[in-house]
Parts: structure tokens; sequence; C-alpha cells
């Protein structure tokens, strides 16, 4: 039989972590979660879905998200019969996460900086301090790319990455048969 549920969406408070008295760590968490279709008003219905974390799981959701966040969970779907305060019964259905992934840009301090490259960069943290930035060695190089637009010729690209000459990216004449 297959059990397996995917969901992308946000996080809808921060995770509960509790241990039991058997001592397992358990995270609970609300994610909300957008439909594929939109209604009349153009809207997408949204389903608040609960999930349960276990063990190592459950630390790292605790740990790593917060409300807002966007995740990506693989779980089982899973239901449990109990009574309610008058007695009734009631059914309980709720989500095991496997795996949970990040679905969207590292925040810090959950003020959502995200360095895209662009000309403003965001405010330097402790997190983002490293002049690695967009794939650049050095804040240098970076800065030298994003004034590349305004001043052409003036980016100097090293040779070290080919040892060939312009011969070796000749044009092909395509009119007739290719050669394979």
């Amino acid at each position: 039989m297959l059990n397996s549920c995917d969901f992308q969406g946000r996080l809808a408070a921060d995770p509960e972590l509790r241990t039991t008295q058997t001592g397992k760590q358990v995270a609970s968490f609300r994610m909300a979660v957008d439909r594929d279709m939109v209604d009349a008003n153009g809207h997408r219905p949204t389903d608040w879905l609960t999930f349960a974390a276990w063990g190592k799981t459950a630390e790292f959701v605790s740990k790593y998200f917060r409300k807002g966040s966007a995740a990506v969970v693989h779980s089982r779907c899973q239901t449990r019969q109990y009574e309610d305060k008058n007695g009734n019964n009631r059914t309980a259905i709720e989500f095991v996460v496997d795996n949970i992934y990040f679905a969207g840009p590292k925040q810090d301090n959950q003020q959502g900086a995200v360095d895209d490259g662009g000309t403003n960069p965001p405010q330097a943290t402790y997190r983002n301090q490293q002049p690695q930035q967009m794939g650049f060695a050095t804040q240098s190089q970076r800065q030298q790319w994003q004034g590349a637009a305004d001043h052409p010729g003036n980016v100097q690209v090293s040779q070290s990455f080919s040892q060939g000459s312009d011969d070796d990216f000749s044009v092909l004449d395509d009119a007739d048969d290719l050669p394979f």
C-alpha cells in the first residue's frame, strides 16, 4: 500500500516542541497550503493542515522553521480516534513528517533580506558579511560586474579557463546535412 503526501506551504505558527513521557521528542505545527484551483473570485482556497514530526526531524523543525517559513513536507497521512470533552467520538487526521525541506530564501532574523544581485544589496548581518555573493569570489568582482552594463569594456576577462583559439568555435554551415 502507498501512503505518501507532499505539501508546499507556509507555517501558520512556530512549531511546538514537546517531549513524551517515554522521552521521545515531537514537534507539531500547522501549515497553510494553497490549492491549485482558483475560485470564482480569483482566490486560491487554503487548507490548514496539522503535522507532527518525531525525533531528529522534530528538533530540526523547531530549530530552523518559524511562523511564515516556506516549506515542502514529505509525509504520510494518519488518523486516530479519540473522545472529546462532551463524550463524542472524533477522528483526527494529521500528517506525520518524514522529511521537511526549505522552500524559500534564507532569511536573516525573519526580515527576509535576500541578496539577489540587484543594485541595493541587503544590509550586512553576521550571515551575509562574506564577500562571496552571487558566485563572485570577492566583493570587488561583484561590483565590477554590476558596473559593466553602464560602462562596457571596463571588465577585464581572464583567459585562464581556456587554452583554445577562436578557430575552436567556428560556425558550422548547416545548409547541408549535419556531420553526425
